[in-house]
């Protein structure tokens, strides 16, 4: 199972990625959000394959990662931010990055 993350823990190549990549980023939430109403950014990374797809997450999505709880939490935790829910697959770890 994931242990879930915060933002300092990030790992170096992710906080790289995320700084380099912003805008983009934010131009793939905002057009999901504008289709799916809620959701959030999803990436599954990994630095030893050079991998970090990105995707967004509706609310199915999400609920078949985490259950409807915490899915509800999470959406109460954001106050106006935005979420990314990040899979390091190499660290088997979830980061969650509130932007």
């Amino acid at each position: 199972m994931s242990r879930i993350q915060n933002i300092g823990s990030t790992p170096a190549y992710i906080s790289s990625f995320l700084k380099q990549n912003m805008d983009s980023l934010l131009e793939i939430y905002e057009t999901g959000m504008k289709e799916h109403i809620e959701g959030c950014l999803g990436f599954k990374c990994s630095e030893k394959d050079n991998k970090m797809d990105v995707f967004f997450m509706n609310k199915e999505v999400m609920c078949s990662n985490v259950s409807l709880e915490s899915w509800e939490q999470l959406k109460l935790s954001m106050e106006h931010k935005k979420l990314f829910f990040i899979n390091d697959i190499d660290k088997n770890a979830v980061f969650l990055v509130y932007i």
